[in-house]
């Protein structure tokens, strides 16, 4: 099972899971996920977990590198605190998952909140907007 498949599978057990009546409030979080040099990341998906409460918030990244957080729905945002990040690319055009692994679009430690070195802290009353660097993967 590739990690996207299985990036998606999580997320929507969680969705599902996440039904109650006990909801945590969330608060809108949007962003845009850049290189060092300003351009998009063209694509893929964010997943961040609170620290607090361990509940996860995750959104789908556009071309243009644009994001919308939901946590017990899309784009419902993710609930205050602070939350570790991970991302993980869209596949390349022309990718075939049977062809072999072909070369991520990120430096793979940004795949894992335990190792992005990603965070940021969403608030009940501001404007929760993150602008997020990560690093090209080297040749």
């Amino acid at each position: 099972m590739t990690s996207v498949v299985r990036l998606l599978l999580v997320g929507s057990v969680t969705l599902v899971a996440g039904c109650g009546s006990d909801r945590l409030p969330t608060y809108d979080v949007t962003g845009k996920v850049v290189f060092p040099d300003g351009s998009a990341l063209p694509g893929g998906w964010i997943v961040c977990e609170s620290a607090e409460h361990g509940l996860a918030a995750r959104g789908i990244i556009d071309t243009d590198g644009s994001y919308r957080l939901g946590t017990y729905a899309a784009a419902d945002g993710a609930v205050a605190g602070r939350h570790l990040v991970a991302i993980t690319p869209a596949p390349p055009a022309g990718y075939d998952p049977d062809g072999g692994a072909a070369a991520p679009l990120i430096d793979p430690r940004f795949m894992h909140m335990d190792t992005s070195g990603i965070e940021f802290e969403v608030q009940a009353d501001a404007v929760n907007q993150f602008k997020l660097v990560v690093d090209r993967t080297v040749p």
